[in-house]
């Protein structure tokens, strides 16, 4: 149970005062109604350690380790210079699910100097829940908007233990959908989308669920799907997936490759890790941190123990989805995917692979 009351909510100019003052107190939770309010905590020089954000506050909180929390509303996010001591982010990392977007967040987290939200609670659905009005309106794409949300994401990584050099953001995967915003909100953020063959990853979700599921009975499955919401929630769960990720490959391929490439999940690999930060980020690690990082390939990243070794199962996912469904996903997303395999910002575009080793051969120091 985190410290502090949530039910009253702390007036702005004091609000203001006490994050400006503690680099620790950030933003774990939006609540959309209500008119919408922010959840503060303190977690101090705490590293995220976690292979997901809320992890890491909850496993803070059951350890005592949080002293203070509160809320405020919304409006707090408005404020101009929220953090003023904010880093501007080095990449944001997009994703079709379970494609490797944990794996690569947690890799760069290894290099101390890098700030990594791996899906930051506030932006799985509260800031975007609040700003449509749970789906009931398109996002608003206005100057306040884009405020908030850098705001957001400037208190969620802002520094606390000194030595932060680099952020990195992952998002949760339908926050795709939001990538033209977020461009506009970051116009020189470098941005990176790993997706994967739907077959495996619908594979993956079924048995293990995910938030594009929890929200078929809602509006927000129109949203997701591209779909009329009453139609989305009558579609069967393989379906509904397939239509979800082809609607994160349709915005994609809507995009411009300014500031944006695209990763295959196979071409994901420790061979591959300094070629991928140089060309996606511009960021040319150390040449003791690319191994640190790439020790990462080695483990399950949704272990944070670095107990279960990483072992590929693309075949068996393959083999978990019947020959009728793997035909629906294909009919649904193959032409999409031919399509981001072939674009000039794929990273290993599939007529032209990149040379590896020319890269690496130039990488030098930072």
């Amino acid at each position: 149970m985190l410290p502090g009351r949530f039910d009253a909510l702390v007036p702005l100019d004091k609000a203001l005062s006490s994050i400006q003052k503690t680099p620790g107190l950030i933003p774990v939770a939006i609540e959309p109604g209500r008119g919408g309010r922010v959840y503060w905590v303190d977690i101090g020089t705490q590293p995220f350690a976690d292979w997901q954000f809320l992890f890491t506050i909850e496993r803070l909180a059951a350890q005592g380790l949080i002293s203070t929390a509160f809320a405020t509303s919304i409006d707090i996010l408005d404020v101009e210079n929220l953090i003023t001591d904010a880093i501007v982010p080095s990449g944001f990392i997009f994703h079709v699910s379970r494609c490797g977007s944990t794996l690569l967040g947690k890799a760069l987290a290894r290099v101390p100097e890098n700030l990594v939200i791996n899906q930051g609670g506030p932006l799985q659905r509260g800031f975007w829940a609040w700003a449509t009005h749970e789906w009931e309106q398109p996002l608003p794409d206005t100057a306040q908007t884009r405020r908030m949300v850098r705001n957001l994401i400037a208190a969620m990584a802002r520094p606390r233990l000194g030595n932060e050099a680099r952020v990195f953001v992952k998002f949760i995967s339908w926050n795709t959908l939001y990538i033209d915003f977020l461009k506009r909100a970051f116009p020189t953020v470098p941005m990176l989308f790993l997706y994967r063959d739907p077959v495996e990853v619908i594979a993956s979700v079924i048995k293990e669920t995910t938030a594009v599921l929890v929200a078929k009975p809602w509006l927000q499955s129109g949203f997701l799907t591209g779909r009329p919401a009453a139609q989305a929630a009558q579609m069967d769960d393989v379906t509904y997936l397939a239509h979800c990720y082809a609607n994160y490959f349709k915005t994609i391929l809507m995009e411009s490759g300014e500031n944006l490439h695209v990763l295959n999940y196979p071409d994901l690999n420790d061979r591959h890790l300094g070629l991928i930060l140089d060309k996606a980020f511009g960021y040319l690690p150390k040449n003791g941190d690319i191994s640190v990082m790439c020790r990462q390939f080695g483990f399950h990243s949704k272990d944070d123990s670095d107990k279960t070794t990483f072992k590929r199962d693309e075949q068996v996912k393959r083999e978990a989805i019947t020959h009728e469904d793997q035909s629906q996903i294909r009919t649904i997303t193959s032409a999409l995917l031919t399509r981001l395999g072939a674009v000039p910002h794929n990273l290993f575009k599939c007529d032209n692979p990149v040379d590896t080793g020319a890269v690496h051969a130039k990488r030098k120091s930072i």
